[in-house]
């Protein structure tokens, strides 16, 4: 950026402006790695309760004998059923926790607009033609 034909003051406003922009990047990159970490420990965990949970009804409350033929193809769906659920109830929960550390920690001001509107809408970040007020 050639700064030469501007003004000290519009200089350092610009050099500020970058400054900030970098440094909301910055911190947006590090939020989103770190928010992506706990999804996967979280959702890899959830899944490991379900199972756990459905071994525990299928084979102690219901007495299901393991080595039937039926009862491995059921508890094999179970197992398919126990994914799905595990990755979907994963991202609802991930992203109410991505929303209350946002909330908690007052970080509208440190993120970039467009990692904001990934976990709130629009009109609750209050945005005035794609930025924040």
């Amino acid at each position: 950026m050639d700064y030469k034909d501007m003004d000290e003051e519009t200089r350092e406003k610009r050099k500020r402006e970058q400054v900030a922009y970098r440094t909301k990047k910055h911190n947006s990159v590090r939020f989103m790695i770190l928010s992506s970490v706990f999804e996967i420990i979280e959702t890899v965990l959830i899944m490991f309760v379900l199972f756990i949970l459905t071994a525990v009804v299928f084979f102690k409350i219901l007495k299901v004998d393991p080595s039937s033929n039926v009862a491995g193809t059921i508890f094999m769906v179970v197992l398919v059923v126990i994914f799905i659920g595990g990755m979907i109830l994963g991202f609802i929960i991930y992203k109410k926790c991505a929303r209350w550390c946002i909330k908690k920690f007052k970080m509208f001001d440190k993120l970039n607009d467009d990692v904001l509107i990934h976990y709130f809408k629009e009109e609750e970040l209050g945005l005035e033609d794609g930025r924040l007020k």
